[in-house]
């Protein structure tokens, strides 16, 4: 079957999957540059060295006193080791790995699919895949950044999900509604008690314990996650089955639900010039529980 081109990843150049991600990234670090670099790298708990110059009269050195002195510190060295498989810390690599840390400024980075940091790399810095794309994420919705870098991560995000790297074990800790387009799914929800995403592709999700459908310009239902979301494939006339919103069959993502409450927030959204526009506009909200709950326009749902 045709792929359709939003679902194909414009990085194709590595047939080995470790490699073809790693060059993504560091192509994103390069259009990104030090301002990226550093907010990502940060949060992850790697300082970079200053990057800003000083500058001293009558510098003291052991042997002389120059009259001016310029230092810079910005010298480091970031090692990126890359897995696309859980639990797979190979203990003699890493070793050798870190046979290359010899200066104060030298950093080993290791990014996994893991839900949690492995025991192995206890010394050393840890991120999973999906941490790092919400953090390159994070920077351009709060930078000015350019199209060239948000096409970019967008399309590392499309590169992730197409290698199942962006999977995690599903966290109810936490008192998070996600808000969704209702159009396909709110029927299923409704009369089968499940969310079965419209994408084909293996759309990702933040962790949320409730769920609920923006239709016909209101959110009307709450509904709880009551099991971890998983892929599942569709034929065509079983979705239909669910409702006739759907097209066609593939995989997709499915929530099983329950649905706990009424309610009645209407839409007053506006776009840039004061006209009305939809609520989810594309994309799934995240709103906490009782802001939810004391909401009766999407204005107040922040």
């Amino acid at each position: 079957m045709p792929k359709n081109i939003e679902d194909l990843s414009v990085f194709r150049e590595y047939k080995q999957v470790e490699n073809r991600v790693t060059a993504a990234l560091l192509q994103i670090f390069k259009v990104g540059g030090e301002p990226l670099m550093r907010d990502v790298l940060s949060e992850i708990g790697i300082k970079l060295p200053s990057s800003e110059i000083e500058i001293f009269s009558q510098h003291k050195e052991p042997e002389s006193i120059p009259d001016g002195y310029l230092e810079s510190n910005f010298s480091f060295r970031l090692f990126i080791e890359s897995k696309i498989k859980k639990k797979t810390i190979d203990k003699q690599q890493l070793a050798n790995h870190k046979k290359s840390i010899t200066q104060p400024n030298d950093f080993i980075l290791y990014i996994t699919p893991d839900d949690e940091k492995p025991k192995a790399l206890e010394s050393i810095s840890w991120t999973n895949w999906l941490t790092l794309q919400n953090g390159l994420e994070n920077f351009t919705s709060s930078q000015n950044t350019g199209e060239l870098l948000e096409f970019l991560i967008k399309n590392f995000r499309t590169l992730l999900e197409n290698e199942n790297l962006l999977i995690q074990s599903w966290n109810f800790d936490n008192n998070q509604v996600l808000i969704v387009a209702g159009g396909f799914g709110e029927d299923a929800a409704l009369n089968h008690n499940v969310y079965v995403c419209q994408e084909k592709s293996k759309r990702t999700f933040r962790h949320s314990k409730y769920q609920s459908f923006y239709r016909n310009n209101r959110i009307k239902h709450l509904f709880e996650i009551i099991s971890e979301p998983e892929q599942k494939s569709y034929p065509k006339e079983e979705l239909q089955k669910l409702s006739t919103s759907y097209k066609d069959g593939g995989i997709r993502t499915v929530f099983n639900l329950k649905r706990l409450d009424d309610v009645s927030i209407i839409n007053d959204k506006v776009d840039k010039n004061g006209n009305p526009c939809p609520y989810t506009y594309g994309v799934s909200r995240y709103v906490d529980y009782d802001i939810f709950k004391k909401a009766k326009r999407t204005s107040e749902l922040g």
